[in-house]
């Protein structure tokens, strides 16, 4: 018993020691212009993984930090980040912060063109943002809308299985398309399947143009596109969004973040689901118009879940792992086919980062992901029975990527990396020997330099090496002058595309009232080679922010497709088309942008932008199909705070042009398509933060009637009165 007396003697000395010798920090973040608190923003030490967020009164707190001097780091979208040094010392420790709304976007961060952190206005590459504030104004249905209300670059081309996306002129298969830096994978018709992405998951989106980062490879001729997830840092955040309109139209994004000690988990649930409509309730057959009940907008469900969980180690080193599963059900009409679609994408990542001081980190990360598209039968058919899946092909991709950032000096940041691509198809009916594949693996060096204050500089070189196709070296070279509100920039850039296993070995039919074409691969494809071109103004001032950007990016050998000669015996069988891949020798996507937001007093801001796209088959002298030549957005937004609520109105139009089509049914006719949008936060509710929002799709009610299988501008189908619901809460 003495012994033990002595034992807890000494523990009750030592013990108060041990806790005085650590810190806490703790205190408040509120804007300045009104003193609101700010729910969600970041409070992190910088260069190390030690962090955590504010509560929904605005409060944040970090407990057993190591007395000393750090680097006090507070971030919020739509605000200008905050750096303090700060010493701690044994005991509690309280900082308040103050944040200042960004002019324009241009105080966020931006990370997808040279994959190091740099301010939007001074960003060496190029890299326009969609913040989280426009995605909110947007009132968005899917990712397809949202993109083209706010950015005049994107168009969509609808199709019966989805829409084709376009970038300044050129295809999806140009357009490398990344979930928080990993890239999205599978595609159903030649085109990614983008309805997994919901809006209200989104934080931010973050786009290059052209082949204008070293990062990226064979996918980024047109440019990339990186959307990047919300994830709170909160202890407790649990969050619910809920959209309906018209044509029993449900989107659904469920989330919940928990961040303990050196643990995080995010998880995520998303549901959507449409009846789906008619345009016009005829279709042509031959020269006739003839009744269908084909629709324009098929009927569908679909649901995803994704998780990711985080281990913080050490201050130094933090892992994480996660993985997802998305389903969508395609439904046509008995009439119109035997059988629907049905889609299958499961994924899974992993990776570490290493921090060697505050600027210098490693990083490893590893995605797979395996795609599988179906039929699924709507009624008994051959040996087939109602709701029985018959699977057409199973794509699967391995994706390893490493890279190192060392920063040699204040002026000079060097990233050296590794990119490791495994793709393979397998598909018993459509490719020869019933599946192929191919790997690439890519090596890359950039430099980022800094000239009398004024000039950045990024340059590098990738180098490729393909398993059918050899090696190829793609030089980039970006610079950035700034002088005093002005920002001069410039670009250029090569690109190197080898031929998709789809375009190789890929064969299939497609049968539309009983006349059947088939599209063929082809083995003897060259790759797809571009160097683009870009030179660009903006100016930049606490009112106005205006930016004119011309662009040229030529592509030899870009793959398209091309009728040939029909086989004996194909018109008995009905075949009266074949389609074959093939290389048009030049081809060019030239044009200017234009984007422009002004802040006109009492809360009311102007913005929008116009992209003029020249996109053409110079071999042939003719435009490249599915392209417009004019592309417009205008947005008049309206932003009040009361002490308990927060309005934000907002009128967001759409104006395109004519897109050429080279074929019978003509070219997708121009329009114009206007929406009014609210969105009405409450907050002051304790642990709760509560949004309401509401407006009108399409005010005038534009609807393209063409006869279904035509090509249509939009598949907008009238107006549609929305409403929506999101529920937060934090701790």
């Amino acid at each position: 018993m003495q012994k033990i007396g002595i034992v807890f003697c000494l523990l009750s000395l030592i013990v108060p020691q041990v806790i005085a010798q650590h810190a806490t920090i703790y205190g408040k973040v509120v804007q300045e212009n009104n003193q609101e608190p700010l729910p969600g923003a970041h409070v992190y030490f910088k260069g190390t993984t030690t962090g955590t967020a504010t509560n929904n009164k605005g409060e944040y707190s970090i407990k057993r930090v190591k007395p000393g001097s750090y680097d006090l780091v507070v971030s919020f979208s739509g605000f200008k980040r905050v750096k303090k040094n700060v010493t701690l010392l044994s005991g509690e420790n309280k900082f308040d912060f103050t944040m200042k709304e960004s002019n324009n976007n241009l105080g966020e961060v931006v990370v997808t063109g040279t994959g190091t952190a740099h301010h939007l206005k001074t960003s060496p590459v190029p890299t326009e943002l969609i913040s989280r504030k426009a995605i909110i104004s947007s009132g968005a249905s899917d990712f397809n809308d949202l993109m083209m209300d706010l950015s005049p670059s994107f168009d969509f081309s609808p199709g019966v299985m989805g829409s084709f996306i376009t970038l300044n002129g050129l295809s999806n298969d140009f357009i490398l398309i990344l979930i928080d830096g990993k890239r999205i994978y599978g595609d159903i018709g030649g085109m990614n399947d983008l309805n997994r992405i919901n809006p209200d998951d989104i934080e931010k989106i973050e786009i290059l143009k052209g082949a204008a980062s070293l990062l990226y490879g064979s996918d980024a001729i047109a440019g990339v596109v990186n959307i990047i997830t919300k994830k709170s840092k909160q202890k407790v955040n649990i969050s619910n969004s809920t959209r309906v309109r018209k044509h029993a139209t449900i989107q659904q994004s469920n989330s919940v973040d928990l961040n303990f000690g050196k643990f995080s988990w995010n998880g995520n649930f998303n549901h959507k689901s449409s009846d789906g409509w008619q345009l016009s309730p005829y279709e042509k057959d031959d020269e006739e118009l003839v009744e269908t009940e084909a629709m324009a907008q098929n009927k569908y469900k679909d649901h995803s879940f994704s998780h990711t969980i985080t281990f913080r180690a050490t201050k130094k080193l933090e892992l994480y792992a996660g993985n997802s599963v998305y389903q969508k059900d395609l439904f046509r009409p008995e009439s119109v086919g035997k059988y629907g679609y049905f889609y299958d994408d499961k994924t899974f990542e992993s990776g570490a980062k290493i921090l060697l001081n505050k600027s210098d980190f490693i990083s490893l990360d590893y995605n797979y992901d395996r795609y599988r598209y179906y039929y699924k039968y709507n009624q008994e058919y051959e040996d087939y029975v109602d709701g029985e899946k018959l699977i057409n092909n199973d794509q699967r991709m391995n994706n390893m990527r490493l890279k190192y950032v060392n920063k040699l000096s204040d002026n000079n940041k060097l990233t050296v990396g590794a990119d490791y691509l495994l793709e393979k198809m397998v598909s018993e009916k459509r490719l020869v020997g019933g599946e192929a594949e191919a790997n690439t693996l890519a090596l890359y060096v950039q430099d980022e330099m800094t000239f009398f204050e004024n000039l950045d500089v990024v340059a590098g070189i990738r180098a490729v090496k393909h398993k059918e196709f050899g090696s190829a070296f793609t030089p980039k070279i970006s610079l950035l002058y700034k002088l005093k509100d002005f920002n001069f920039r410039g670009t250029y850039g090569h690109g190197f595309k080898t031929p998709t296993v789809k375009e190789l070995y890929y064969d299939y039919e497609k049968t539309f009232r009983g006349s059947t074409t088939v599209y063929m691969g082809n083995t003897e494809l060259d790759p797809q080679k571009s160097r683009f071109a870009s030179l660009g103004i903006e100016y930049n001032d606490k009112v106005l922010s205006i930016s004119v950007s011309a662009y040229n990016n030529n592509v030899d050998d870009l793959i398209a497709y091309e009728s040939i000669d029909l086989l004996p015996g194909d018109a008995e069988a009905g075949i009266k088309r074949r389609r074959q891949h093939f290389n048009v020798e030049e081809s060019l996507s030239q044009g200017v942008d234009f984007l422009m937001n002004v802040k006109l007093g009492s809360g009311f801001t102007l913005g929008g932008g116009y992209s003029y796209v020249d996109a053409k088959d110079k071999t042939n002298d003719v435009r490249l199909e599915g392209i417009a030549e004019h592309y417009g957005n205008v947005r008049l937004g309206y932003d009040h705070s009361w002490k308990k609520y927060k309005l934000n109105a907002n009128i967001l139009g759409r104006i395109q042009g004519e897109k050429f089509y080279d074929d019978d049914d003509g070219n997708a006719k121009d329009y114009n398509i206007w929406k009014f949008t609210t969105n009405h936060t409450f907050r002051n509710l304790g642990h709760f933060i509560v949004s309401l929002s509401a407006g009108i799709d399409n005010i005038f009610d534009y609807v393209d009637d063409s006869p279904y299988g035509s090509h249509y501008g939009t598949l907008s189908p009238g107006r549609t009165v929305f409403f929506g619901l999101n529920i937060n809460f934090a701790q």
